[in-house]
């Protein structure tokens, strides 16, 4: 948040950015520090609520609150929270976010705040996102027009923001103050940056996985029945099919066993034959052996 310029401290100035230490409770405006005071309850929680948002964003790679922004040799400005270029280096950034959010509640300098917005916009940023949390929450979103003039649109809570090569998913208004649409989003967030559109399909890979972890086991045991009890949803598929295979090389070894010739191509003959059928054959295997399988059936 933005605070009157009257809030000042080490003097009038004017002072470098070189000349602020990291941590200083202000900003520096024309070589002048601006004193930047606590924040009250409900901005420091919707602070929090909006870096979490904006940092799960797959296409977010580093994000950051009150990160001091160098935007000429006499300014810094901390916007609440901001998209940067880099998450390692260390001092000021120097190069303006792309997006920059303020949170803005009952209090707040106006005059201070608008003259922010437009520092930020005209050193770079694409777009500043100003929260407000008093009366009607609602974003407003400031631009730099082509005519080099601020423009400023009003976004409600039902309504998303989209920031195209910023972002990689639109933020739904909501999310930026509003602990239960945030963390949906957030979730949402999450799933997109490790690959998946939507839950289920997190969830059917997980049921995948655990067919497949039950056909190998079923393969294992099949030939004793399978295991008794599954673990998961999709086990049971993959015993049945293990003991499908189970009973087949079983049926195999015994014709095998009595001088049957078993080619590969007869394995599925073998596994559909039913029990009644198997024992008609072994009866002629018995009664004729060294026989091919296609001939006694």
């Amino acid at each position: 948040m933005s605070y009157p310029r009257n809030s000042m401290i080490l003097g009038p100035g004017p002072f470098k950015a070189k000349d602020l230490p990291s941590g200083a409770e202000y900003e520096l405006d024309n070589g002048h520090p601006i004193h930047c005071l606590p924040t009250r309850q409900r901005g420091g929680r919707a602070q929090a609520i909006g870096a979490a948002v904006i940092r799960t964003d797959p296409l977010v790679q580093s994000c950051g609150v009150e990160i001091g922004f160098e935007l000429d040799e006499g300014t810094v400005r901390a916007p609440d929270v901001s998209v940067t270029t880099s998450a390692t280096e260390d001092g000021w950034a120097t190069t303006a976010p792309p997006l920059a959010i303020e949170y803005a509640d009952t209090g707040q300098d106006e005059n201070e705040l608008q003259h922010k917005i437009e520092q930020l916009l005209r050193a770079g940023s694409r777009e500043i996102w100003v929260v407000r949390l008093h009366k009607i929450r609602r974003v407003e979103v400031y631009t730099l027009g082509a005519d080099g003039h601020v423009a400023r649109r009003v976004a409600h809570a039902s309504e998303e923001l989209a920031l195209p090569g910023v972002l990689g998913r639109p933020v739904p208004v909501a999310a930026l103050f509003d602990p239960q649409a945030a963390d949906l989003h957030t979730f949402h967030n999450l799933l997109a940056r490790y690959g998946y559109e939507h839950p289920e399909q997190a969830r059917e890979e997980g049921r995948e996985e655990g067919r497949e972890e039950g056909r190998e086991e079923g393969r294992e045991e099949g030939r004793e029945e399978g295991r008794e009890e599954g673990r998961e949803e999709g086990r049971e598929e993959g015993r049945e099919e293990g003991r499908e295979e189970g009973r087949t090389a079983a049926r195999i070894e015994a014709l095998v066993g009595v001088g049957v010739t078993v080619a590969p191509e007869d394995h599925a003959l073998i596994a559909s034959m039913t029990p009644d059928a198997m024992s008609e054959v072994l009866k002629r295997a018995f009664a004729s052996p060294g026989r091919a399988l296609r001939d006694l059936v």
